[in-house]
């Protein structure tokens, strides 16, 4: 999803759009432990990411009208796991294509691999 900067990154003094993938919906639970991401105590199957999370973090309530988003780059991104939630406002729309890594361009699916 592509957002503008949330208040945590306004106050850095952020103003340029990011783009990550959502992980977690409004209501879920989430939690990375143990170098896995957990949707609702549920293991999520991960075949994007450069490498598994070296990090800890949650578990967390997604509140209503905010997003869960982490960079497929887990333990060099700039993420959810620093700043907490996308509120749903800051959201400017979805990607559509893909233009890193070079052998990875292409369309972007609309579903994500990891829900049902």
């Amino acid at each position: 999803v592509v957002f503008n900067p949330t208040p945590a990154l306004e106050k850095q003094k952020f103003k340029d759009a990011f783009i990550k993938r959502v992980i977690g919906l409004p209501g879920e639970k989430i939690e990375v432990k143990e170098g896995k991401v957990f949707i609702n105590d549920k293991v999520i199957q991960e075949n994007y990411t450069k490498e598994i999370p070296n990090y800890t973090w949650g578990p967390k309530q997604v509140p209503e009208n905010s997003y869960v988003v982490f960079g497929d780059n887990r333990n060099n991104s700039y993420d959810s796991h620093y700043w907490d939630f996308v509120p749903h406002g800051k959201i400017v729309g979805r990607a559509i294509v893909r233009f890193w890594p070079p052998n990875r361009v292409g369309g972007i699916s609309p579903k994500p691999p990891y829900r049902p």
